[in-house]
């Protein structure tokens, strides 16, 4: 990811960090989850995971984040019960993978395959994780978004989520 720069004397490479936004949400004055005759929502079973491999692998290569391919071996260690699975026509077309930790919920990654993004898949699974941290007593959500996807601060921001840091990651 550097850039060389030619001095008199040498040449140097100047290693630049991704810079990344800390959101937050309070889980006050949460809208509906929308209907979405696009995807049902459910958790992510174990004979999935060949499926939600290749799913997350395609979602964020196509993705403006730094890409690193999820594994098998990662996706069997994840507990099923912190992935949801958006689901259309009966193939998963999205996911997000979530923790909590005491009262703060964690948002860890989220993907729509590209060929179905713009059909509020990834509004209908965030806003479904913040109603069920809601319900579970939890508290405040954070999570952390690359600068430069675009599409994903935009969603975040539509459904109320504060920047409160910034952190740049080498």
């Amino acid at each position: 990811m550097g850039t060389p720069s030619n001095n008199s004397n040498s040449t140097t490479i100047s290693k630049a960090g991704e810079l990344y936004y800390y959101m937050s949400h309070d889980l006050k004055n949460l809208p509906p989850i929308p209907e979405n005759k696009y995807a049902k929502i459910r958790y992510l079973k174990k004979e999935d995971i060949p499926d939600y491999v290749n799913l997350v692998n395609d979602s964020l290569r196509h993705s403006p984040d730094p890409f690193v391919p999820m594994t098998r071996e990662f996706a069997e260690k994840w507990p099923s019960e912190q992935t949801l699975i958006a689901e259309y026509n009966s193939e998963m077309v999205g996911f997000l993978m979530f923790e909590s930790r005491g009262t703060t919920g964690l948002p860890v990654q989220l993907g729509v395959a590209p060929k179905y993004r713009r059909l509020y898949i990834g509004t209908t699974l965030l806003l479904t994780l913040l109603h069920k941290f809601k319900k579970e007593g939890i508290e405040e959500v954070q999570m952390k978004v690359y600068e430069n996807n675009k599409p994903a601060r935009n969603l975040y921001k539509k459904l109320n989520f504060k920047i409160y840091g910034l952190v740049i990651e080498h």
